[in-house]
């Protein structure tokens, strides 16, 4: 089968085009071949190293795509079903990994890191860490490739973890990217006014068109529009999505006794922040990594139902687009989420 594989790191020189054998499915394991691959702006930060991999691997963690071969100890599924994948794979006997902790538990694995992922034309998956996608209603299924890590991960910051009830004023940072765009639709289908921050002028339609109340396009900073259009209060709730470069604005720009839930980082080196606004503001400050299986599902839902609409650019399974494709993430320029989709040119 055809793949990008990932020869060690450094530049996008490392991603290399490579023929390799399909890999063969173990006991509990499908065989999925793949409609859809995310390309998520982690990937770039394991191919420099930020983040270790074992080498060579195959990257990628968002992965949709048909069974088409059933190993022995299998249940729920079966060929021909459409899935989609959590991005790490539990032990179902670690205690541990007990359900609504799947996400962080000790044994977890990693797809794309620390066993191959979707960067390919097939993959080998534990039926655990799998949901049918059935009728894929309006979305074509390389579209439910966004459903763990973008969708699934702003369900869990957003209603699992911020409990974010209707007309509560949320700012999201980043919004134009693979994340952001589709948190704003999250929070819209739960009832929220959403302001949404962007230092592209590009995405600020776009941004505006899927559901943003109010776009804020800034250069330097964010927190003093936000307390303008929040009468001088802040917002209830931060998603920041960015991480160091915009988490100084996002301490600023919440409401005293608010919320800020940090789902992303795109600069992975140690960060400050300022204790004292924490403290005398009592700030609220909660990580979110990705997605269980209950907010996979639950995005798979809200994508089937037309309650997020799925933003994504389609790129072939060659080594120019993918080393383009994560050119353009460094740089800030993806708008959506960029998806490999191995069955088209």
């Amino acid at each position: 089968m055809r793949a990008v594989v990932m020869s060690g790191y450094g530049s996008y020189e490392v991603l290399v085009e490579r023929d390799v054998d399909v890999p063969k499915i173990s006991v509990g394991e499908v065989l999925i071949r793949i409609r859809g691959c995310g390309v998520c702006y982690r990937d770039t930060i394991v191919r420099r190293g930020f983040m270790r991999a074992k080498i060579p691997v195959i990257p990628g963690h968002e992965v949709s795509g048909e069974v088409v071969e059933i190993g022995d100890g299998v249940t729920g599924f079966s060929k021909g079903d459409l899935v989609a994948s959590l991005i790490y794979i539990h032990n179902p006997r670690d205690p541990s990994c007990g359900e609504g902790y799947e996400n962080i538990c000790r044994s977890r694995v990693s797809i794309g890191e620390d066993r191959d992922g979707c960067y390919a034309e097939y993959i080998t998956l534990p039926y655990w860490v799998l949901k049918r996608i059935g009728d894929p209603g309006d979305n074509p299924p390389e579209a439910y490739s966004i459903a763990a890590c973008v969708v699934g991960t702003s369900v869990r910051a957003l209603k699992t973890i911020g409990g974010v009830s209707r007309d509560e004023r949320i700012l999201i940072t980043g919004a134009g990217g693979g994340v952001g765009i589709h948190a704003i639709q999250v929070a819209k289908a739960l009832g929220a006014r959403v302001i949404a921050a962007t230092r592209s002028s590009e995405k600020a339609d776009l941004i505006k068109r899927v559901g943003a109340d109010d776009v804020i396009l800034y250069r330097e900073g964010f927190s003093e529009e936000v307390r303008r259009l929040t009468d001088g209060e802040g917002a209830d709730l931060v998603l920041d999505t960015v991480g160091g470069p915009t988490l100084e604005q996002s301490l600023r720009s919440v409401r005293r006794g608010g919320r800020i839930l940090l789902i992303g980082n795109i600069d992975p080196n140690p960060q400050r922040i300022q204790l004292g606004l924490v403290i005398l503001r009592e700030i609220d400050i909660h990580g979110v990594l990705n997605s269980t299986s209950r907010e996979l599902g639950e995005a798979i839902e809200m994508l089937r139902k037309g309650l997020v609409k799925p933003i994504i650019r389609e790129i072939g399974l060659d080594e120019s687009m993918v080393r383009e494709a994560h050119r353009i993430l460094e740089s800030g320029g993806s708008i959506g989420r960029i998806v490999i989709t191995p069955g088209k040119k």
